[in-house]
């Protein structure tokens, strides 16, 4: 973990009430970054505002520092953030958490997104030479992004929404479904909504896939302090409790409580 000055480059809406930001930090900083981990910001500008945010990191270039995170205008904190410009400069602690994890013998690879929950996985195929096929889900063609950037490195990309306003007219997870009936990858990596990972994860048991799925909770620390961040996980003697910030965000699909 890293406490950075980050400059923003840019700061722009790249759907609707979804923002893309930006930043360069150290160079260096983030070497050992690994696609799943995030940023935990302080918002600037804002002391009534003190728990700082996590984002998940979308992009990161160990060489020049350079770095994205992707979120949704939600609440006060995430209001006050899409009104910075480039030149601008945040405090932030980053690389947090555990990442994504793939193995040699895993070759066919599907990322699952749901909303926001999409930003986490763009960064997984810079980082992992594999076949992928990409699934994400949206309420509506406004509030579709990142399809376009896995063309070139996804073998497929499924976008669903729930009105039909673009490709799939259903839940991602039924359009999954279908391509499962079909063809059955070696994992599974996702992040999204709670009935989204519920869907999922009997979708895995039924198909026999192995899944990994990143939580999305809310933080204070960021770093296992003060278990804001609590979820529930299937321990060796009944539920037992972990810290998303410092045991996840990412966990297998079968350890979680959803």
């Amino acid at each position: 973990m890293f406490k950075r000055c980050a400059q923003i480059i840019r700061n722009e809406e790249i759907a609707e009430s979804v923002c893309r930001m930006a930043l360069k930090t150290d160079a260096g900083a983030l070497s050992g970054f690994i696609p799943g981990q995030f940023a935990n910001i302080k918002v600037p500008g804002r002391g009534e505002l003190l728990l700082r945010r996590p984002f998940s990191i979308s992009r990161a270039d160990a060489k020049t520092g350079e770095f994205e995170i992707s979120y949704r205008i939600a609440g006060k904190g995430t209001q006050e953030m899409s009104k910075l410009r480039a030149g601008a400069k945040i405090d932030a602690l980053l690389p947090l958490g555990k990442g994504f994890r793939l193995s040699d013998g895993e070759r066919l690879v599907y990322l699952v997104g749901g909303g926001i929950g999409v930003a986490p996985l763009l960064a997984v195929p810079g980082k992992w030479k594999k076949e992928y096929r990409a699934f994400f889900g949206y309420r509506n063609a406004g509030c579709a992004f990142g399809a376009d950037e896995m063309n070139g490195s996804c073998g497929d990309v499924v976008i669903a929404t729930d009105d039909g306003s673009a490709g799939y007219h259903g839940f991602v997870t039924q359009a999954l479904e279908e391509r499962l009936r079909a063809e059955k990858p070696d994992a599974i990596l996702a992040c999204g909504p709670l009935p989204m990972l519920r869907e999922l994860k009997r979708l895995a048991v039924e198909y026999g896939v192995p899944a990994q799925v990143s939580m999305e909770q809310r933080m204070g620390c960021g770093f296992g302090a003060c278990a804001v961040c609590a979820c529930a996980v299937n321990g060796a003697d009944g539920p037992d409790y972990k810290k998303v910030c410092a045991d996840g965000p990412v966990f297998d699909i079968n350890e979680v409580i959803l």
